[in-house]
């Protein structure tokens, strides 16, 4: 069984956190951070009864259960540089085949083969610095 977590950039402050997805009825989402304990209270607001974030729901991403050759978490829209084909990937869902995968112009290979790859970047980087 693979961790499920989500990564995005908050909207208070745009830094990255990474945690539990929360949708809401109307298009907002939230990250419950993973270290924050979540309380329920009867007739309170999800916000104050729980330590979660609201972020940009474009930036949402989910993590792949891998990491690079570095060990670091691999998410959706990660940029890996493959050494041995000397190329540049995207890691994206496959919505067709249900997978994570590697993807370069109409090239496609199985995410499992990132553990040789590194990332260099990531799909928001132009919009306030690479996630951590």
């Amino acid at each position: 069984m693979r961790e499920i977590l989500f990564k995005a950039r908050r909207l208070d402050n745009r830094e990255w956190v990474e945690g539990s997805l929360i949708s809401f009825a109307d298009g907002g989402r939230a990250i419950l951070p993973s270290k924050s304990a979540a309380l329920y209270k009867k007739g309170a607001s999800l916000f104050s009864t729980v330590n979660c974030l609201e972020v940009a729901p474009s930036t949402v991403c989910q993590y792949t259960g891998l990491t690079d050759r570095n060990g670091v978490k691999i998410f959706e829209g990660d940029k890996l540089y493959d050494p041995h084909e000397n190329m540049i990937y995207t890691v994206g869902w496959s919505e067709e085949q249900a997978v994570f995968q590697m993807k370069y112009s109409w090239h496609r290979k199985s995410v499992e083969s990132a553990h040789y790859c590194e990332i260099i970047g990531f799909i928001h980087d132009g919009e306030g610095g690479q996630h951590e």
